[in-house]
Formats: C-alpha cells, sequence, structure tokens
C-alpha cells in the first residue's frame, strides 16, 4: 500500500516553500511558470541577464523539488 500525500498538504507545503524563497526567486518563478514568460522576458523585467535566468530557473526548480521530496519523505 502507498502512502499519498493529501493534496491539501501538498498545497501547504509548496505555499511554505515558496513563502521561503529569497523574493527575487519567487518573483522569478510567477514570471516564468504563472505569467509564463520567456527566459529573456523575464531578464527584462528583473533587470538581469537572459544566462542568469536560465540558471536561476534551473536553481529554482530544482530547490522546489529538493524541498518536496524532503516534505514528502517526513509525512
Amino acid at each position: 500500500m502507498t502512502q499519498a500525500i493529501p493534496r491539501a498538504e501538498m498545497q501547504l507545503s509548496l505555499r511554505h516553500v515558496i513563502n521561503a524563497m529569497e523574493p527575487i526567486d519567487r518573483e522569478f518563478l510567477a514570471l516564468r511558470h504563472f505569467e509564463e514568460l520567456s527566459n529573456k522576458e523575464a531578464a527584462q523585467v528583473l533587470g538581469i541577464k537572459p544566462l542568469a535566468t536560465s540558471m536561476r530557473d534551473i536553481r529554482t526548480l530544482e530547490g522546489l523539488r529538493e524541498t518536496l521530496d524532503k516534505d514528502a519523505r517526513l509525512l
């Protein structure tokens, strides 16, 4: 029998992880994955180089995944 994390607990965990992020990472995440801007567009909004947004994208998503995986193992 597998143990599934209820949707509400996963949403709460995700909200906690996002709130704990640095403000620029939260803004970047919103721009790229909720507003669906390209890396170039997000870079313009944030005033950083497009290459930096690509690296931030990878780092931010990996950090989210690691934290959520860790939270899931604790439940």
